[in-house]
């Protein structure tokens, strides 16, 4: 205000001097002409400075600002400060932007914001995840039609003026397998509704298979539970019942109650398998010959003669873990053989190392048997609990249908694997892959065991 005021004054004072001039030097002739030069002098200064900011509007460059006379020189200073605040809000807004989205980007859930109409404006890339959409290709499309869900369209045009939600099956993710999805809505503005995705399907499958162990852990309680009950009652109610039938009352209760503590032990184990976080400070050199040869040992006894065993372990082998935990592993493999091999049937047990990429070794802990072998379609499943192939066959034989289950877990806390090969009719075949810590392939052949 006060240079506008400063500029006033002297267009005032330059006209009145030079009326002035020009009235005492030629009269009022020449003041009237005076002043139309001055005028006119003026008038093609403001007309050139505006030119020069007509030019410069349409292209600002802070580098280029132009240059001008008196008032003129304060506007463009004035357009200069106003366009570096311009550039410097932008480039906060545009970090600003940029955080955000890296934040929406970076978050586990899928976000979308859908205009009144229910067209997309906005989503981020675990939304198009998640309800298998094109970040680029469905912008602007409208949700309910590229779902194609009557659930999910009613849900989206359900009127309420608080977040709702719904659980929403699809039938494929990238995966292959179904996708269970927590869809939550909620006002986002006037103009805008924001959707939430949530991927709640490993929580759902980890309840399905909570709820199917509680199931199994039941069953397989009741079964001997009401064994024991019955012929406890019978005792009971029968004080004279002859010895021999006491007698062989109390060996099958003995007999079911050894086959519940067998499941208890096999879940307390499998529950602390699961449990383990870091077992790098409990892992220790373990050699598996020696381990292998106390399996063996045990097989024997469990096959009562029955069978008959051929081994050949290599020797000095060494890894590093927990050796209680690779002896249940062992002991599982080769006492399954045991149980579902016939009698007069070979079990043949190998532990041999080989390299399989350079500086590194593996140890392969080998069981194989006679049995009846296994179809394909219960290969991939023989790891799940109480996962049984014959059920009645199993329980007959004191499995718990938790030994391969076992045997996963514990190889799977030394990094290792378990491969199953079987035929049926022709027998079945268990190796268990460790990371062996030391390459001596020396082979010490132990023959047939009596």
């Amino acid at each position: 205000m006060t240079e506008l005021r400063r500029h006033l004054y002297l267009i005032l004072s330059t006209l009145i001097v030079v009326a002035l001039l020009s009235l005492l030097i030629g009269g009022v002739q020449l003041m009237l002409l005076g002043l139309c030069c001055l005028s006119f002098l003026w008038l093609i200064g403001y007309w050139y400075h505006l030119i020069k900011l007509v030019r410069w509007l349409e292209r600002p460059k802070l580098r280029n600002v132009p240059h001008g006379i008196g008032i003129w020189n304060n506007i463009f200073n004035t357009l200069m400060l106003q366009a570096k605040s311009r550039k410097k809000r932008k480039q906060k807004l545009g970090v600003a932007l940029l955080r955000f989205n890296r934040i929406a980007e970076t978050i586990p859930e899928g976000v979308l914001i859908l205009g009144l109409d229910g067209r997309i404006q906005w989503l981020n890339h675990v939304a198009a995840i998640h309800l298998n959409l094109n970040a680029e290709r469905d912008i602007n499309g409208i949700l309910a039609e590229l779902m194609g869900s009557t659930d999910f369209k009613q849900f989206l045009n359900k009127q309420t003026p608080a977040s709702v939600d719904m659980k929403l099956t699809l039938d494929k993710s990238d995966s292959g397998l179904p996708r269970i999805l927590n869809i939550i809505r909620t006002p986002f503005d006037e103009q805008a509704t924001l959707i939430i995705t949530q991927d709640i399907t490993a929580a759902e499958q980890l309840n399905a298979t909570r709820t199917a162990f509680v199931a199994n852990v039941s069953h397989e309680l009741r079964t001997p539970l009401t064994v024991i009950n019955g012929f406890l009652e019978t005792l009971t109610d029968m004080p004279e019942l002859p010895q021999e039938q006491r007698q062989s009352f109390i060996a099958l209760m003995s007999k079911e109650s050894a086959r519940m503590r067998n499941l208890l032990a096999d879940l307390l184990t499998l529950s602390r398998l699961e449990s383990q976080t870091d077992i790098s400070m409990r892992k220790q050199p373990v050699n598996l010959t020696a381990l292998a040869e106390q399996v063996v040992h045990a097989a024997r006894i469990l096959s009562a003669d029955k069978h008959t065993f051929v081994c050949e372990l290599a020797t000095d082998i060494w890894v590093n873990g927990i050796q209680q935990d690779l002896y249940n592993a062992f002991s599982n493999l080769l006492f399954n053989a045991v149980r579902y091999t016939p009698p007069q049937g070979t079990i043949a047990v190998r532990l041999t190392s080989e390299q399989y990429q350079h500086d590194f070794w593996r140890a392969i802990f080998q069981v194989s048997d006679t049995g009846a072998g296994i179809a394909a379609e219960h290969i991939p499943h023989l790891t799940e609990r109480f996962y049984r192939v014959d059920s009645g066959r199993s329980r007959q034989s004191g499995g718990t249908g938790l030994g391969l289950a076992i045997v996963k877990h514990a190889l799977a806390e030394h990094n290792g694997k378990l491969q199953i090969e079987s035929v049926v009719g022709s027998g079945s075949t268990f190796c268990a892959i460790l990371p062996q810590m030391k390459s001596d392939k020396r082979l010490d052949s132990c023959g047939t065991l009596a």
